[in-house]
């Protein structure tokens, strides 16, 4: 009966797994990594605290009580003296209010900063999982290249006597295949290194299949220059810094008044037989002659000038990222599309090969064929990347980032 039970268990904790695991195409990775990054859960995390900033703000002050009791003596006998205060405090000029204020603007800037973080992070992620895709082809056409030299190698090798340009021959091979074995255990390790951290990304401990990996780069987008761009993160978290600036302004204004505590007061006085009981009303409050806060105002006013100054330089640099963007994704996207693709890369290199097995080329063209066609992949991937890395930034400028899909 236990080990029908256990064996129960282990099926549906299985089936769970691969449930959380069923990762099928890069949006399925993508949807993994915006809900269980771990800088995006701590700015969430983040966002709840400063909600909760809110509450803080918006409570109010306790009561106080002040009793003293004494005890003296007279020519009539002893005193006992007993007095009691309860007295509340009354926030003049509207601290409370300014204070919830100034906890919401806090509120607002954090989650805009959230924001522009989170974006930023999506888009190391999205160049990551492109790159991954990127190294799963760029190994093979290293593993291609070096047997095709290994078999070269082995005849010159297998020769009892060879002449001394085939002698050239062999040392550059081998010092060309000595190359792309280090080449290629630079790609391994760092295939090794973004597959285990885009899955510390998701969130979750699953794999990532090579065939769910995004493959081409969108190059059909067309934007237009002169789009706004209000809607960018991180010009909201400039004006929502100016109206944190301006809440706190109104803040140090609330702090000029004093605050008023006033409350009922009793006294019970006992001289030998007789004694005596008063009740009256507390009042106490600050005198405003040495200051009225007019430093905290005069600061704040400062940092009001400064918010408007830098929300100002935001809005154009974001001006002139955008244009410099969009140039950079134009000028990409027309190398791109003018030059052989991967289709056609693939039919210049089978007809290469047929050759090769033929005999009919020389040694040294089949290792600048070979070097040819893997510098000019990697070149191809790092405009590839170029053009992602652009695009994925004109998308956040432009406030659509997170509907966006690979």
């Amino acid at each position: 009966m236990k080990s029908i039970f256990l064996i129960i268990t282990v099926y549906f904790v299985s089936s769970s797994a691969y449930a959380s695991c069923n990762i099928t195409n890069p949006n399925d990775i993508l949807d993994l990594i915006k809900k269980g990054h771990p800088s995006i859960l701590m700015n969430k995390a983040r966002g709840e605290v400063l909600e909760k900033s809110i509450e803080q703000a918006d409570q109010t002050l306790n009561p106080e009580v002040d009793a003293e009791s004494t005890v003296g003596d007279s020519i009539e006998g002893n005193v006992y003296t007993t007095a009691v205060t309860l007295k509340h405090t009354f926030e003049l000029g509207g601290k409370k209010s300014s204070r919830v204020d100034v906890a919401k603007a806090n509120l607002k800037t954090g989650m805009a900063v959230a924001e522009f973080d989170n974006e930023n992070t999506i888009i190391d992620s999205v160049l990551k999982l492109y790159r991954l895709r990127q190294i799963y082809e760029l190994i093979p056409l290293y593993e291609e290249s070096l047997n095709a030299f290994n078999k070269i190698l082995r005849t010159l090798k297998g020769r009892k006597s060879i002449s001394p340009e085939q002698r050239v021959e062999r040392e550059t091979l081998e010092l060309v295949t000595n190359d792309y074995k280090l080449k290629m255990s630079q790609l391994d390790s760092e295939k090794v290194k973004l597959s285990k951290h885009l899955t510390f990304f998701t969130g979750t401990n699953c794999i990532l299949p090579r065939n769910a990996l995004p493959s081409q780069v969108n190059l059909s987008e067309n934007f237009e220059s002169k789009k706004g761009i209000n809607t960018y993160s991180k010009i909201k978290a400039a004006n929502s810094a100016l109206e944190l600036a301006k809440a706190k302004y109104e803040m140090e204004k609330a702090n000029s008044y004093p605050d008023l505590k006033i409350g009922p007061t009793f006294e019970y006085e006992k001289l030998n037989v007789s004694n005596t009981k008063t009740i009256g009303l507390a009042v106490t409050f600050d005198l405003p002659i040495f200051n009225v806060n007019g430093g905290g105002r005069a600061q704040a006013s400062k940092e009001i000038i400064v918010a408007s100054s830098n929300l100002r330089n935001i809005k154009n640099e974001s001006h002139l990222d955008l244009e410099s963007w969009l140039g950079t994704y134009q000028r990409y996207k027309k190398s791109l599309l003018t030059t052989a693709n991967k289709k056609e890369l693939e039919e210049k290199h089978q007809r290469i090969e047929a050759l090769f097995r033929r005999g009919i080329i020389s040694t040294s063209l089949v290792i600048e064929s070979h070097r040819q066609l893997i510098e000019f992949s990697s070149t191809r991937f790092e405009f590839e990347i170029g053009a992602l890395e652009a695009l994925w930034n004109i998308y956040k400028m432009n406030g659509n980032i997170a509907n966006k899909r690979l």
